[in-house]
């Protein structure tokens, strides 16, 4: 009995030593990565891989898709591809990304076009929530082609450009400084399981353009 409880003790020790490891493991790789964000946004050139790259210091590489062409069947029976400029499939959902590398004022009325105004003057552009509908249209399609049901598909749209000051408040509109922050607050939720993101990701894969003969690698593979 005295050699049962001995085990019993050393058997617990090593499982507190092995729960202990995790837990600073995961807080080890939480800060590198939150200093590898604060590096990037801090002195990183926010071209037009800058969310990308953020994103990748705090998710995880082979659930992104960047500059992707989905295919998209019209009402009238027409194929279309329409572009994503970013897919992260995480436990939220599935996060579809409009990246703008604009800065200054916006006024972002929720129908019609936006105007921007900075030191180059002021200029109109386009709704960019409008511009991600299809996209979210396709990847409903995608899914639903494949058999996957009620994953959230989430709209988010991102500038980059610093001081940009926003008229109005919206969901999911968002800066470089908040968006991975506001990704997390998502995923809270946890909508999907390790295999129903395996079975997103590999359906996103399944439904884009192959790669060229050549070799050379092409935007729409996942990264």
């Amino acid at each position: 009995m005295e050699k049962y409880i001995k085990f019993l003790i050393t058997v617990s020790i090593i499982i507190a030593v092995l729960l202990l490891l995790v837990i600073v493991a995961v807080v080890v790789y939480s800060l590198r990565a939150r200093a590898k964000a604060e590096k990037l946004l801090k002195d990183g050139k926010r071209s037009g891989n800058f969310i990308y790259e953020l994103l990748r210091t705090s998710f995880p590489k082979g659930r992104l898709f960047r500059r992707v062409m989905l295919p998209l069947l019209r009402q009238d029976g027409t194929a279309v591809s329409v572009p994503a400029d970013l897919i992260l499939v995480d436990r939220g959902g599935v996060f579809v990304i409009r990246q703008r590398n604009i800065g200054g004022n916006l006024f972002n009325p929720r129908e019609g076009n936006w105007q921007v105004q900075n030191s180059r003057g002021i200029a109109e552009i386009p709704n960019p929530f409008r511009q991600n509908q299809a996209a979210l249209r396709a990847l409903e399609a995608i899914l639903r082609q494949e058999n996957i049901y009620n994953v959230p598909l989430h709209n988010l749209v991102v500038f980059t450009g610093k001081n940009v000051r926003f008229r109005y408040r919206q969901e999911n509109l968002l800066t470089a400084e908040n968006v991975i922050e506001a990704i997390r607050d998502l995923n809270r939720n946890r909508f999907l399981n390790q295999n129903e993101i395996f079975s997103t990701v590999a359906a996103i894969r399944k439904a884009l353009p192959k790669r060229e003969p050549s070799g050379n690698p092409q935007s729409s593979r996942a990264e």
